[in-house]
């Protein structure tokens, strides 16, 4: 709602003064009074009334001088300039009426005597003496000699008699005092006539009779240029308005202390920080230091005052970002604590200059510092840290990790008394482990610990466990960084001591497999939620199974990972109720067991049986007891192997559903895992595609209607070239013989992110971008495999709705010089063949969709500039296309 800053006295009538709503105004809106709403409006009818009976004012009576003075009071003078010719209106007074005589009480003598009539002056239009402080004394000259009377009716009225005094003052006053300046402000000088009319109309927020508001307002005139500077008029009367008389005048004394070019930059801030409003006195001048280097900065130091911050504790952050050179953008705002605290500047500026910032980014200084003012004692944890010991990496990671807890500080602040607990023992179990392994220690930690299945409280028993086991995995010959401990967590936190001391005696070569298996990162979400669902249910075989045949562990565990909860539950509860999870089968006669071995070993469910014994009772021979016995006693080693695998192939027969598939072909098995785990619009295209394709329509998209549509719009594209393309051989040093050749099978395209590991690939981040590519006619993907077929590299082609061919990066990041320049043949020879323009890397090619509905990718390969200098350059930003 529009705030009415005073009414205007103008020769279009009453004029309400309004702040204007957007940014960077230097006029007041100007409004008819009558078009106003809100509250006040008894008054402004009030005045409209008046206003209206000055229009046809009949003489200098009490009545005249009532409705000057209820304009006057509440009214300021409009536009100044020149003062208007106008003469004193009624130098002669109306006649008196008769006086009232004991003979003549009716004040007459009869009908017959006429005395004398003096003619009454005409009806006059005196609001045009009001427009203008000059004429306005020359109205009021006539009408002194009613000044008591008018007077006494407003306050009849209910106006302050004691500031009604002040206003006789300015009335009878022999000089030029003003009348409205008295009534508001008690000022009575004849300075009073000279102000200007900005400032006449800021005092119309000032707390009315406080002469000292105005006092400190008028010092302001020429410090802060009100008269000059119409942009800082305007955000002096909205802090006015808004944020009341005493603070906002206290801001604009801040301001006016402040060089000029700051005094707008200031004031605009206030608002454009969306606070409410606080004291001007716990502003700091220091601050003016940091204020031009980043344009945020000033919005940020605002809302931590607002919010109750000390100063020294905000300039303790900027100082930092200063001395860095991190000229952040966001500044602080992001990571303002609910507190000040001290902040150890050395120790963080000395991490800094330890680490490098390449490995330690801007907020992390910021989270560090705000949690020195969130939990207290976090600086001590700071300052107790022995950087320079850890390793770099170890030193980064810790910082980032402890970083990291700001995102719940205030959710759950029981975090900060368990780690000012758990750090001494943390420092001292990293001097026990090597460099090399000090980061995955950290690292292992807190994923432990601060996961949100113990959230840094868990039972007494956890602490000794985690710290035991990661000393044991932090070592060689386990990896530098960790893959696996989400894997590993729910036998870790398992309630059972049984489970968990079981779970220690697990060998070192075991674990080093299980590793192994989870060294693909984006799977290992997967594994950790089949392992949590199944060492919930059956941990005694998840561990025999991590001592028996861990990688089948991994595998079942990923599988069981897929599906949706539901369905999760219910395989579960068939594969607990199957004969050989119920009970140990090779505690069956042998004949029983050979058949059910014969009835449920397939479908990638293998016989545990020696091949020799499996033979012979396949065929109906005998053995003898000792063979019998040998045989069975090597099987049942194979026991949680066998039970895995069954679990296993329940999930499969899940994921294929109706669909005619071999689930024994590893291609199968990733696109139907694709098929479930692919989130977006792209999930009903990619079951369509595989529906249709294990019915035999492999060239399903190729014939699709909008796959002819979209050749039909690009008919410089040749089908035949842009869907077979050229095959490129060559041999490369340290790889062997090496082709090049577009991928048509849709299942292997499906794997274009899962064989480079990028967030293509199953489980990733972007895996509907993998399906666009299989679903889309204008997107292929490019394959170089080694002489055993085995994937190299691969690389997204794509054409642009501007019919260029458009190659993205290599993948991954990391294939050798040799492999990308045998990439880039191809490009150019495929470019040539198609009679295409090469994008060269040159904005962001628009790429249409045909069949999916969202595609990510990281830009076009600007295979132009070095690899060394693309370092050195900030990546891409990532490209959505909704």
């Amino acid at each position: 709602m529009s705030r009415l800053i005073c009414v205007s006295r103008e020769s279009e009538g009453l004029m309400g003064l309004v702040l204007p709503q957007e940014e960077g105004a230097s006029r007041l809106l100007r409004v008819p009074l009558e078009q106003l709403s809100g509250p006040g409006a008894a008054e402004r009818a009030s005045l409209r009334t008046s206003w209206e009976h000055l229009g046809r004012a009949r003489g200098a009576t009490v009545d005249t001088l009532t409705h000057v003075l209820r304009v006057l009071l509440h009214t300021v003078a409009g536009e100044s300039g020149p003062a208007p010719s106008l003469a004193h209106p009624w130098l002669e007074s109306p006649p008196p009426p008769h006086r009232r005589t004991a003979a003549h009480p009716r004040g007459y003598r009869g009908t017959i005597h006429q005395p004398p009539k003096r003619a009454f002056p005409e009806v006059l239009d005196v609001r045009p003496y009001l427009l203008h402080r000059a004429t306005v004394r020359a109205l009021l000259e006539p009408l002194r000699p009613h000044v008591d009377e008018a007077l006494q009716r407003l306050g009849d009225e209910g106006l302050s008699r004691e500031r009604l005094s002040l206003v006789r003052q300015a009335l009878l006053f022999p000089g030029r005092a003003e009348v409205a300046l008295a009534w508001r402000h008690g000022v009575l000088e004849e300075r009073g006539a000279e102000l200007p009319a900005s400032l006449v109309r800021l005092g119309c927020l000032l707390t009315p009779g406080v002469a000292a508001d105005f006092g400190r307002l008028l010092a302001l005139r020429g410090r802060l240029a009100l008269d000059t500077h119409p942009e800082v008029m305007i955000l002096a009367a909205r802090l006015l308005a808004e944020w009341g008389p005493e603070k906002g005048l206290g801001w604009l004394e801040v301001a006016a202390s402040l060089v000029p070019e700051s005094q707008t930059a200031l004031l605009a801030s206030l608002f454009q920080a969306k606070v409410s409003a606080f004291d001007a006195s716990r502003y700091d001048p220091r601050f003016e230091a940091f204020a031009s280097l980043s344009a945020g900065w000033r919005m940020d130091y605002l809302r931590g005052l607002a919010s109750g911050l000390s100063s020294d504790f905000l300039l303790s952050g900027f100082r930092l970002l200063d001395t860095l050179g991190m000229s952040r953008p966001s500044g602080l705002t992001c990571t303002l604590p609910s507190s000040s605290g001290p902040v150890p500047e050395e120790c963080l500026l000395d991490l800094f200059d330890y680490v490098g910032p390449t490995l330690l980014h801007d907020y992390t200084l910021v989270r560090l510092w705000a949690l020195c003012g969130e939990w207290r004692g976090f600086a001590e944890i700071l300052v107790a840290t022995p950087w320079r010991a850890l390793s770099v990496e170890a030193a980064s990671g810790l910082a980032d990790d402890l970083a990291f807890l700001w995102e719940s500080s205030r959710r759950r602040p029981h975090w900060g008394s368990a780690v000012r607990r758990l750090h001494p023992r943390l420092s001292r179990l990293l001097e026990r482990i090597p460099a090399s392994h000090q980061r995955r220690a950290v690292q292992m930690v807190f994923e432990v610990l601060g996961g949100r299945a113990a959230d840094w409280s868990g039972p007494d028993w956890l602490e000794s466990t985690t710290f035991h086991l990661v000393e044991r995995l932090c070592g060689p010959p386990f990896a530098t960084v960790d893959r696996f401990v989400s894997v590993l967590a729910p036998l870790l936190l398992h309630p059972s001591p049984e489970v968990r001391e079981r779970f220690s005696r697990v060998s070192a070569r075991s674990l080093l497999r299980l590793e192994e298996g989870c060294s693909r990162g984006d799977l290992v979400g997967l594994v950790a939620e089949g392992m949590r669902l199944l060492v919930a249910r059956h941990a005694p075989l998840v561990l025999e199974a991590l001592e028996a045949c861990p990688e089948t562990l991994v595998r079942t565990a990923q599988l069981l990972g897929t599906p949706h909860k539901q369905a999760q539950a219910a395989l579960l509860e068939d594969f607990a109720r199957h004969p050989w999870v119920r009970e140990d089968p090779f505690q069956w006669p042998p004949g029983v067991l050979a058949a059910s071995l014969r009835e449920h070993c397939v479908d990638g469910v293998e016989s545990p049986l020696p091949r020799k014994a499996r033979l012979a009772w396949e065929a109906g021979e005998a053995l003898t007891p000792g063979q019998t016995e040998r045989a069975l006693r090597l099987a049942s080693t194979q026991l949680p192997r066998l039970r895995l695998q069954v679990l296993a192939r329940g999930v499969l027969e899940f994921l294929r559903g109706s669909l005619e598939a071999d689930v024994g072909d590893a291609r199968v098995r990733h696109a139907l895992q694709m098929a479930r785990l692919v989130e977006g619009r792209n999930r009903r295209g990619l079951r369509r595609l595989l529906n249709h394709y294990f019915a035999g329509e492999r060239d399903f998209i190729v014939h699709h209607p909008e796959s002819r549509s979209w050749f039909a719009r690009h008919p410089r594209v040749k089908p035949e070239t842009w869907l077979t393309g050229p095959v490129l051989c060559q041999e490369v040093p340290g790889f062997g013989r090496v082709t090049l050749a577009l991928e048509r099978d849709a299942l292997e395209v499906l794997r274009m992110g899962t064989y480079v590991g990028s967030c293509f690939g199953l489980n990733g981040l972007y895996a509907e971008s993998a399906a666009a590519v299989a679903l889309d006619v204008n997107k292929r993907v490019l394959y170089a495999r080694d002489s055993r077929g085995s994937v190299l590299a691969r690389q997204l082609l794509a054409i642009s709705k501007d019919d260029a061919l458009v190659p993205f990066f290599v993948y991954p990041k990391s294939a050798a010089p040799a492999l990308q320049a045998l990439f880039l043949d191809y490009d150019l020879a495929f470019a040539e063949a198609l009679g295409l323009p090469l994008n060269d890397g040159d904005g962001d090619p628009e790429v249409e969709f045909v069949l999916s509905s969202t595609f990510w990718h990281d830009g076009a390969w600007d295979f132009t500039t070095p690899d060394d200098e693309r370092a050195l350059s900030s990546s891409p930003e990532p490209v959505s296309h909704p």
